[in-house]
């Protein structure tokens, strides 16, 4: 079995996989993030639910981000201690690569979009396969800017917090947006699965998330 956890957004959720698929989860969604007092008490009572020993986890895996400073965080950290703690693999997946699994459908592109500041947002375009045709990466989103050919070749589905902006912005003729969609650890298990059975792993010791820009602290510069 591996584990998975998804803390990216306001909603916490954890995953057990068999094999690339996900056989139970748990999650909660909350407007505050509460993940320092939920987190926990998911992935036992995930564990205890289907009767699985720590010691029984072949590795887990973990969203890297883009997303929240606290909820990645809290993510991470349990995610590193469990498997410092057991000896297994770190697994770690897009954030965006996660949101995009749950509207991936033949003869279309989704763009996964998570809110990130003012006009700008956090973009990765994705195949009917879960290939990303864009990195994702941070887009100021401004008038005809999904006028480029990778946005027109199929109908399009944009996903996550930062699609209602783009619809506002820039509106594609035919496109679907659904902002109310958050990333969940379900739909992780295929490509973590595919990333534990070519050792794609890792460094423990070293691994970081990648933040939205909204939650990055700046240090004060000193006065002279």
């Amino acid at each position: 079995m591996i584990l998975l956890i998804e803390t990216s957004t306001t909603q916490c959720s954890v995953g057990l996989s068999q094999q690339g698929i996900c056989v139970s989860s748990l999650s909660m969604n909350e407007a505050q993030y509460t993940h320092a007092e939920v987190l926990h008490v998911l992935i036992t009572q995930l564990l205890d639910q289907e009767g699985i020993q720590p010691q029984d986890l072949l590795a887990v895996g973990v969203s890297r981000g883009p997303g929240s400073y606290t909820g990645l965080r809290i993510g991470v950290s349990a995610a590193k201690g469990l498997c410092f703690a057991l000896q297994i693999p770190l697994i770690s997946m897009d954030t965006l690569a996660v949101l995009a699994q749950e509207y991936l459908r033949p003869e279309t592109r989704t763009v996964a979009v998570l809110d990130a500041r003012r006009d700008e947002v956090y973009l990765g375009v994705y195949d009917p396969q879960g290939n990303a045709l864009m990195v994702p990466h941070p887009q100021v989103i401004e008038p005809g800017y999904f006028q480029k050919s990778i946005f027109l070749e199929e109908k399009l589905h944009f996903v996550g917090s930062g699609a209602d902006k783009c619809k506002e912005i820039d509106p594609v003729l035919g496109a679907e947006y659904h902002a109310a969609v958050w990333p969940h650890a379900a739909q992780m298990a295929g490509q973590v699965f595919r990333s534990f059975e070519a050792g794609r792993f890792e460094d423990i010791a070293y691994f970081e998330p990648s933040y939205l820009k909204d939650f990055i602290a700046i240090k004060p510069q000193k006065k002279s």
